[in-house]
């Protein structure tokens, strides 16, 4: 009879040591660490990748979504520890221009965008890497070298949506998608030019399946005095 009373004096403070230790993760003030947090490389179509730098804004909130902290980009401040409380938070990290939108006359630029939830415990440190995508396309016109040896004057334009932008050598437009960005469109565009003899030349495509996070260069080649795309 001892040793059943013994293991169940046992087993209780056992117990109520687990719980005890589950009440204090739970109550009381952790810590995050910004210990990275950076944009994602850009997919270049032909098919390169290049880092964008960026400074980005932080907005930290409780998993209800009730704001907690918020740091403008640049601010550094937000590569500090942050002390929060114990519990379940969203971090929301993105550039200045999240949210903006741009006519048909401006080239826009790249947006990066990212919500990463997070919990904090009490006396502990939460070390959180925090990769940022792009969430618009970009389009960009490569011509090749030379090109204005063989033509006098030409007219680019590129069209997702709704939004169609008119671009010269090397510009590149940006175009922001509808929902989550997840979807898949369609990119349409035309060349037309005139060249040294006078003839004027026009060529359109189109790609399907474009997706956000990605720069599409359209590139052309020629031959004598026509172009083909590449």
């Amino acid at each position: 009879m001892r040793h059943v009373l013994l293991y169940m004096l046992i087993f209780f403070l056992f117990t109520s040591c687990q719980r005890e230790e589950e009440l204090q993760a739970t109550v009381g003030r952790g810590y995050l660490s910004l210990a990275s947090l950076a944009v994602s490389n850009v997919g270049i179509v032909s098919v390169n990748t290049r880092a964008v730098n960026a400074e980005l804004a932080v907005e930290i909130e409780k998993e209800d979504g009730t704001s907690v902290v918020s740091y403008e980009a640049g601010t550094a401040e937000a590569s500090a520890k942050i002390e929060l409380e114990a519990g379940k938070y969203v971090l929301k990290a993105h550039t200045s221009n999240y949210g903006q939108t741009w006519d048909e006359s401006a080239k826009g630029e790249p947006v990066f965008y990212k919500e990463q939830p997070f919990t904090i415990v009490a006396e502990k440190v939460n070390y959180l890497t925090v990769s940022v995508p792009m969430i618009n396309i970009g389009v960009r016109l490569v011509l090749p070298e030379g090109f204005s040896e063989w033509f006098n004057g030409y007219s680019f334009s590129a069209r997702i949506g709704e939004r169609c932008v008119i671009l010269r050598n090397g510009e590149t437009a940006y175009y922001a998608l509808s929902g989550e960005g997840k979807e898949p469109v369609e990119l349409s565009y035309s060349l037309s030019a005139t060249n040294v003899d006078g003839e004027s030349l026009n060529k359109e495509g189109n790609c399907t399946g474009i997706l956000s996070g990605v720069v599409y260069e359209i590139t052309y080649s020629f031959a004598s005095r026509s172009f083909i795309l590449r």
